[in-house]
């Protein structure tokens, strides 16, 4: 018979067949299937609104450009809304009213609450919406504007909040791995939903184009239920996480995570010159991303001509190269990193420079492909694999200048970064408006390019992945960065059940 000690030993090394799984595994899968979900939230509209909308024909309009023959490809116009184009630009930026309104707010609400309930009633509260979104377009204009507003409310908060559970969960080296796998469920969110609102658009399931809206509502509502149930607030709650697994995780870690967190050092956040180039960064990477992202569909529509579901999935292809890049980016990164050799802001800024004069060098040569379709759709493809660099690059800095403030930091630089969700659909209509010809897009690619050129030079010059001075306390409880000052009693955590919760070197 096993006595008391060695049973509480096998209760510490998990339950069952549960011991066999990393709980961080299963917590980065669920992350994964979470950023899955809420950017096919934030891009279904892309590719609905062509369905959606009434519009010319311009594929039948024999003086189009890039019309070349009498069997080109004919763009569907019998959507039920007379939307403008100012409108429809509108709406397309409806959604980041509200999420840049709640970036910084997620962030603090994770740090002192906890991130775990935050982040699953964001991705609950918009697949709620998602599922009354064809009853609010049907109503009217207004009321479907305050959905996506509403949307973006909900879903402001998911990025900062992941950066505080990462910061918990995943140990120093396998950090960019972790963040890349669960942060390019954005991009895997896009490949699926692309093409599959344009077959289910195109159909006559539920109405047509609400079936999409109706679908993501239900899986939605789904993940919250696992996500309630499998996934906890740190590794330290975990009822079935292994002793193995918890020591590692915070040895890993270092001296990295506090027992208890310092009052936020505002004026030393809002002072740091490697902190502005963080934001400068995030504004130029979604300047360019999220035109790509919003804008490509309306792209495929009126220039090159597409039907609704070539438009959905060839929209869809440079988000997939851009996430299998992003792996194979951050496992090489990951490697790197831990033989020493490199100093991890040399990695950062070789990372992001590639994910940034990538895309400029594609989306300039976009602009003399013309109406040759191959040409175009590959370079796009091209663009945002490379791309997926990023994800390597400044998406980590964040976690690497400040853990015990990543959800604030990323809470900034996400608001800020985020103002192109909707000034960037107002700026191309601006040029595309009475001249939606290869000219307007013209200006819209070019203004792209040179930002994300700018950005990524900012980058280069100003940023640090060190860890930063100011995250110290005042008292010196917190000791960052690679030269640490360990406490002599061990390395204390967030969330810890008792005083004895600790490990030791």
């Amino acid at each position: 018979m096993k006595n008391k000690s060695s049973q509480n030993n096998e209760e510490n090394d998990g339950s069952g067949c549960l011991k066999a799984i990393p709980m961080r595994f299963v917590f980065v899968f669920m992350g994964f299937i979470g950023f899955n979900l809420v950017y096919s939230f934030k891009v279904v509209l892309s590719v609905a609104i062509v369905a959606m909308v009434r519009g010319t024909n311009t594929s039948s309009d024999k003086s189009h450009e890039c019309r070349v023959s009498e069997f080109s490809n004919t763009t569907s116009t019998t959507g039920e809304f007379d939307w403008t184009d100012s409108q429809k630009a509108s709406l397309l930026g409806a959604f980041f009213y509200g999420y840049v309104l709640t970036q910084l707010p997620g962030g603090q609400l994770a740090e002192k609450f906890g991130a775990k309930w935050i982040f699953g009633s964001s991705v609950l509260i918009t697949a709620i919406l998602s599922l009354i979104s064809p009853v609010a377009a049907k109503w009217s204009y207004s009321a479907y504007f305050a959905v996506r507003v509403g949307q973006g409310l909900a879903e402001g908060v998911v990025f900062p909040v992941m950066n505080a559970l990462l910061a918990k969960w995943l140990p120093k080296m396998e950090r960019s791995l972790g963040s890349t796998i669960v942060f390019t469920g954005a991009q895997i969110g896009t490949v699926i939903t692309m093409p599959l609102a344009g077959v289910m658009c195109d159909g006559t399931f539920l109405g047509g184009w609400p079936s999409i809206f109706y679908l993501l509502g239900v899986v939605g509502c789904v993940w919250f239920i696992f996500w309630a149930l499998i996934v906890y607030e740190s590794p330290d709650r975990h009822p079935y996480i292994s002793t193995k697994e918890l020591n590692f995780i915070r040895k890993g870690q270092g001296a990295e995570v506090v027992k208890e967190r310092a009052p936020t050092p505002w004026k030393k956040i809002w002072t740091s010159v490697p902190m502005w180039a963080l934001i400068i960064t995030h504004f130029g990477q979604n300047w360019g991303f999220l035109t790509v992202l919003t804008l490509l569909p309306t792209y495929f529509e009126k220039i090159l001509l597409l039907d609704i579901q070539k438009n959905g999935l060839y929209s869809s292809l440079p988000w997939l190269l851009c996430a299998l890049m992003s792996w194979v980016v951050g496992t090489i990164s990951d490697k790197v990193r831990a033989k020493g050799r490199i100093p991890i802001t040399v990695i950062r800024k070789f990372c992001n420079g590639v994910g940034f004069f990538g895309p400029t060098i594609c989306i300039i040569a976009v602009v003399f492909t013309k109406c040759n379709e191959n040409a175009s759709i590959g370079l796009f493809i091209l663009a945002m694999g490379l791309n997926g660099f990023i994800f390597s690059g400044f998406m980590c800095t964040h976690v690497d200048m400040a853990p015990d403030y990543a959800g604030t930091l990323m809470g900034i630089t996400n608001s800020l970064g985020n103002i192109p969700g909707f000034l960037a659909p107002i700026v191309a209509n601006a040029f595309t408006t009475n001249n939606n010809t290869l000219q307007g897009w013209s200006y819209v690619f070019y203004l792209t390019a040179a930002i994300y050129a700018f950005t990524s030079l900012v980058y280069i010059i100003f940023a640090s992945a060190q860890n930063q001075k100011w995250t110290e306390s005042p008292d010196n409880d917190y000791i960052g960065g690679d030269n640490l000052k360990e406490r002599s009693n061990g390395l204390h955590h967030t969330g810890a059940k008792d005083n004895n919760s600790f490990v030791t070197d």
